[in-house]
């Protein structure tokens, strides 16, 4: 379990998406000009912020669920309106009233980063708290959170990166659902050499790359031997092994051996 604060008058930029920096923006502009009301912060805008808010009041030396977005809940697995923090049973409800008590008390935001004992995937989650005075002492807690995910920017960077050479292409279906070509959605750099293509893929689809050109079965991905797994398709030039996802198939070009070499490979006595 691990918890980073930051408290003051800036939060780190290095992680924060657009719609963090624009409630940060909002609160410290509403803040300086003596309009901060929860309405005014939490209304409507072109960033979906409800979904990943929750409200808290201070209730003594704890605090209470007075409101949980969509998001938070689905992410926790519950609603916990009404609810003490330390009667949550989230295992950070201590770390958190600690923050949320110095936010209460002094009037300046928190930005939080934390790692949860129970998950196992490695995710970085983040929270902006921001308080809002009430009536005299009553403070309410806008708490922003959301998931930092770095998993398809390394995704992404390894495709791009990979030594073998693949496409990725959406299927494109005829009249009786049958698999006939596909908008390519990502190609590697190692295929993009092979195939010697440099423009965007933007609106490409397999049968305009020239190598790909005469290739109609890509339909055997998903036939009644798909699971099976799909022959390698021949090309002059390289041969294809199929690879189907759930939602889309893939290409790994593999470029063919010089016969002369392919020859000296087959015909070469053992231990020569």
């Amino acid at each position: 379990m691990s918890l980073e604060i930051f408290s003051g008058t800036s939060i780190p930029r290095e992680l924060t998406t657009a719609a963090m920096e624009f409630l940060w923006a909002k609160w410290k502009t509403l803040y300086a000009t003596g309009d901060l009301t929860l309405q005014r912060l939490t209304e409507e805008s072109s960033y979906p912020l409800r979904e990943n808010l929750v409200y808290l009041m201070n209730a003594g030396d704890d605090f209470v669920y007075t409101y949980v977005g969509e998001a938070v809940q689905k992410a926790i697995g519950r609603d916990r309106a009404g609810i003490l923090l330390s009667a949550s049973g989230n295992p950070m409800s201590r770390e958190y009233a600690q923050v949320y008590r110095k936010v209460a008390d002094s009037l300046i935001p928190a930005c939080l980063r934390y790692t949860l004992p129970t998950t196992q995937n490695g995710k970085v989650w983040q929270r902006l708290v921001l308080p809002v005075p009430i009536a005299g002492t009553c403070v309410c807690l806008v708490v922003y959170s959301e998931l930092i995910d770095h998993h398809r920017e390394v995704y992404d960077q390894l495709f791009k990166t990979a030594p073998d050479a693949m496409v990725v292409a959406c299927p494109i279906a005829n009249d009786v659902g049958h698999t006939k070509d596909g908008w390519v959605i990502m190609m590697n750099d190692r295929a993009r050499a092979m195939l010697d293509f440099t423009a965007s893929i933007g609106n490409l689809r397999l049968s305009q790359v020239p190598q790909f050109a005469r290739i109609d079965v890509w339909g055997r991905l998903y036939g009644s031997r798909a699971a099976h797994g799909a022959p390698p398709i021949s090309t002059p030039d390289f041969d294809i092994e199929l690879m189907r996802f759930p939602h889309v198939f893939g290409l790994k070009l593999r470029p063919k051996m010089p016969e002369r070499i392919a020859d000296k490979t087959t015909l070469a006595p053992v231990g020569a």
